[in-house]
């Protein structure tokens, strides 16, 4: 099993980290702070799978790996999985996928292979992509967006 890196992780972009009794709850500085998240100090290469249990009190539990990410109850359109290709930035839907319950906790895993990549929720595969992310090195966030908390239980890199 890989070590948590919760604990070593920073804040970013107004991000306020702040341990409770079920884990860290992250917030932004204010209710209409776009992006707010805790970051990994370590960079990473392909392949690796992040790994976190956590839950989103409302809308934007969102994942991060250089210019990808992947966005649960994005507020746009709460039921579609939006996900960023980590080279591009280029956008994908997946129509029904996004939702999460709220104030649930999940098991959330983003395997990222040099050429492929898939995001499970509660071991159930949600979306899954084709690429080239094999030469892109970079630390991986997690946190809320537009007025969310997202609180962890555990952040890993496997």
């Amino acid at each position: 099993m890989a070590d948590d890196l919760l604990s070593s992780m920073i804040p970013f972009m107004g991000c306020i980290m702040a341990q409770t009794p079920d884990g860290v709850r992250l917030t932004g500085a204010s209710r209409d702070h776009m992006m707010a998240v805790a970051v990994t100090c370590k960079t990473f290469r392909p392949p690796f799978t992040v790994k976190t249990v956590a839950k989103t009190d409302s809308t934007n539990l969102r994942l991060y790996w250089h210019v990808g990410e992947v966005i649960f109850n994005w507020e746009c359109s709460i039921r579609r999985l939006k996900v960023h290709d980590p080279a591009t930035g280029r956008w994908w839907d997946a129509e029904d996928d996004g939702f999460i319950e709220v104030n649930q906790w999940h098991e959330i895993a983003w395997e990222i292979s040099p050429n492929s990549m898939r995001v499970l929720v509660d071991g159930k595969l949600r979306f899954e992509r084709s690429g080239d992310w094999g030469s892109i090195e970079a630390p991986a966030a997690i946190g809320p967006c537009f007025g969310s908390t997202v609180t962890v239980r555990s952040f890993t890199i496997e």
